[in-house]
Protein backbone atom coordinates (compact mmCIF):
# COMPACT_ATOMS: atom_id res chain seq x y z
CA UNK A 1 0.00 0.00 0.00
CA UNK A 2 3.11 2.28 0.50
CA UNK A 3 4.31 2.36 -2.70
CA UNK A 4 0.21 3.40 -3.99
CA UNK A 5 0.30 6.09 -1.44
CA UNK A 6 3.84 7.52 -2.52
CA UNK A 7 1.88 6.52 -6.57
CA UNK A 8 -0.66 9.03 -5.00
CA UNK A 9 1.54 11.60 -3.96
CA UNK A 10 3.49 12.52 -6.81
CA UNK A 11 0.38 12.52 -8.45
CA UNK A 12 -0.80 15.28 -6.62
CA UNK A 13 2.85 17.47 -6.69
CA UNK A 14 2.10 16.84 -10.37
CA UNK A 15 -0.84 18.76 -10.35
CA UNK A 16 -0.39 20.76 -7.59
CA UNK A 17 2.79 22.11 -10.13
CA UNK A 18 0.34 22.67 -13.72
CA UNK A 19 -1.73 24.72 -11.62
CA UNK A 20 0.66 26.61 -9.23
CA UNK A 21 1.71 30.58 -10.39
CA UNK A 22 -1.02 29.89 -13.71
CA UNK A 23 -4.34 31.82 -14.16
CA UNK A 24 -7.15 29.29 -14.03
CA UNK A 25 -7.72 30.47 -17.77
CA UNK A 26 -4.46 28.95 -18.86
CA UNK A 27 -6.67 26.04 -18.63
CA UNK A 28 -9.23 26.65 -20.94
CA UNK A 29 -7.56 28.62 -23.51
CA UNK A 30 -4.14 26.26 -24.08
CA UNK A 31 -5.47 22.60 -25.27
CA UNK A 32 -2.10 21.62 -23.69
CA UNK A 33 -2.37 22.50 -20.35
CA UNK A 34 -5.96 21.07 -19.94
CA UNK A 35 -4.74 17.67 -21.10
CA UNK A 36 -1.72 17.47 -18.74
CA UNK A 37 -3.70 18.40 -15.93
CA UNK A 38 -6.77 16.07 -16.93
CA UNK A 39 -3.74 13.40 -17.08
CA UNK A 40 -2.49 14.61 -13.77
CA UNK A 41 -6.05 14.21 -12.76
CA UNK A 42 -7.02 11.08 -14.08
CA UNK A 43 -4.08 9.24 -12.20
CA UNK A 44 -4.91 10.23 -8.92
CA UNK A 45 -8.02 9.06 -9.39
CA UNK A 46 -7.09 5.82 -10.98
CA UNK A 47 -4.52 4.99 -8.09
CA UNK A 48 -7.43 5.99 -5.51
CA UNK A 49 -9.31 3.47 -7.20
CA UNK A 50 -6.42 0.84 -6.97
CA UNK A 51 -6.45 1.80 -2.98
CA UNK A 52 -9.75 1.23 -2.67
CA UNK A 53 -9.60 -2.11 -4.67
CA UNK A 54 -7.06 -3.24 -3.05
CA UNK A 55 -7.28 -2.23 0.50
CA UNK A 56 -11.09 -1.93 1.33
CA UNK A 57 -10.48 -1.60 5.08
CA UNK A 58 -8.26 1.25 4.54
CA UNK A 59 -9.74 3.30 2.42
CA UNK A 60 -13.11 2.90 4.60
CA UNK A 61 -11.50 4.23 7.48
CA UNK A 62 -9.76 7.11 5.87
CA UNK A 63 -13.11 9.00 4.82
CA UNK A 64 -11.13 12.33 4.96
CA UNK A 65 -8.90 10.78 1.99
CA UNK A 66 -11.99 11.26 -0.16
CA UNK A 67 -11.09 8.42 -2.80
CA UNK A 68 -14.31 8.11 -4.25
CA UNK A 69 -14.67 11.21 -4.56
CA UNK A 70 -11.24 11.31 -6.38
CA UNK A 71 -12.13 8.02 -8.56
CA UNK A 72 -15.15 9.84 -9.05
CA UNK A 73 -13.28 12.72 -11.15
CA UNK A 74 -11.13 10.41 -13.33
CA UNK A 75 -14.10 8.64 -14.41
CA UNK A 76 -15.94 11.36 -15.24
CA UNK A 77 -12.41 13.03 -17.40
CA UNK A 78 -11.99 9.57 -18.58
CA UNK A 79 -15.43 9.11 -20.15
CA UNK A 80 -17.02 12.50 -20.02
CA UNK A 81 -15.15 13.89 -23.58
CA UNK A 82 -16.57 16.66 -24.14
CA UNK A 83 -18.80 17.12 -21.58
CA UNK A 84 -15.85 17.67 -18.84
CA UNK A 85 -16.00 21.08 -17.80
CA UNK A 86 -12.24 23.32 -17.28
CA UNK A 87 -13.03 25.33 -14.18
CA UNK A 88 -13.99 21.94 -11.40
CA UNK A 89 -11.34 20.38 -12.56
CA UNK A 90 -8.83 23.26 -12.11
CA UNK A 91 -10.71 24.22 -8.34
CA UNK A 92 -10.34 20.34 -7.44
CA UNK A 93 -6.20 20.82 -8.46
CA UNK A 94 -6.43 24.26 -6.54
CA UNK A 95 -8.50 22.80 -3.55
CA UNK A 96 -8.50 19.34 -3.14
CA UNK A 97 -5.46 18.05 -4.26
CA UNK A 98 -3.34 20.20 -1.61
CA UNK A 99 -5.46 18.51 1.30
CA UNK A 100 -5.28 15.25 -0.25
CA UNK A 101 -1.79 15.46 -0.39
CA UNK A 102 -0.80 16.40 3.20
CA UNK A 103 -3.15 13.95 4.06
CA UNK A 104 -1.21 11.50 2.10
CA UNK A 105 2.18 12.60 3.88
CA UNK A 106 1.11 12.42 6.57
CA UNK A 107 0.06 9.26 6.32
CA UNK A 108 3.52 7.98 4.81
CA UNK A 109 5.74 9.89 7.42
CA UNK A 110 3.65 8.10 9.89
CA UNK A 111 4.98 5.28 8.34
CA UNK A 112 8.21 6.26 8.43
CA UNK A 113 8.69 7.28 4.72
CA UNK A 114 10.98 10.22 4.37
CA UNK A 115 10.71 13.22 1.78
CA UNK A 116 13.69 15.14 2.16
Amino acid sequence: MIDDLIALRRWCREAEALVEGNPDALFSENRVYELALSKAMEQIGEVSRRIITKHPDFARGRVDLELEAAYGMRNRLAYGYDDVIVEIVVNAARHDVPKLRAAVEKILIDAGEDFS
